[in-house]
């Protein structure tokens, strides 16, 4: 009877033991990385492109670049990046910050210059294993040198949104951005991480006859 007792304990304690590691999250299986649709990113970044924000990060030390690297931030106001799928290539547009009048908030606007525009030495590719867009640094220039030359930036896919009008994103509660993220090698710091952040420029004036000048907002 002691026998068949202890196996009885023996299995119910197994049993137990089995169901708790079960039902621990330190022993569930890791969740599938998040993947963007190409067709949406495609479509987010055909839009001109707003340099928001970079930073680099060293532990849980960050430095935002566009203060210590004054030039970087005359890039901000400056000019917008425009993505080209079909060639793979990444231009920029001049344009010239002006005051807010139109929009409450925060918002930004900006006559833009649409004829023609230059490229920025940056371009990119869809990652399928990855499920999301790579940018490359492939030729040096002095326009927004903000990923170093050879290094690759991926599109961080968790916190991707976008917009297709600047009445959505007027009223979204959560902004449509797109956030890029590349690790370098510092001479003095070492390893760190770069973070890029990117928002959609929205055209909402155009001149009847003006082929050469739009207005667009940022959020």
């Amino acid at each position: 009877m002691k026998k068949y007792l202890s196996i009885g304990c023996f299995l119910l304690l197994a049993g137990w033991q089995f169901s708790c590691s079960k039902n621990d999250p330190l022993h569930d299986p890791a969740p599938e990385p998040v993947k963007l649709n190409r067709d949406s990113v495609e479509f987010a970044t055909s839009y001109p492109l707003y340099l928001a924000e970079a930073y680099r990060f060293k532990g849980q030390d960050s430095v935002d670049i566009m203060k210590e690297t004054p030039a970087f931030g005359n890039y901000r106001n400056g000019v917008s990046l425009q993505f080209y799928h079909d060639s793979g290539y990444i231009n920029f547009w001049t344009m010239t910050a002006v005051e807010n009048t139109e929009f409450p908030g925060k918002a930004q606007t900006f006559w833009m210059q649409i004829k023609t525009n230059q490229p920025t030495g940056l371009e990119m590719v869809w990652d399928d294993k990855k499920g999301t867009l790579v940018v490359e640094s492939k030729r040096a220039s002095m326009h927004l040198p903000m990923i170093s030359l050879g290094k690759k930036a991926y599109l961080e896919t968790s916190t991707f949104k976008h917009c297709r009008t600047w009445q959505e994103a007027q009223a979204a509660v959560v902004k449509p951005r797109m956030v890029f993220i590349y690790e370098d090698e510092d001479p003095k710091l070492g390893k760190v991480t770069y973070k890029i952040t990117l928002k959609p420029l929205y055209r909402y004036y155009q001149g009847e006859d003006d082929l050469n000048y739009a207005k667009f907002v940022v959020f």
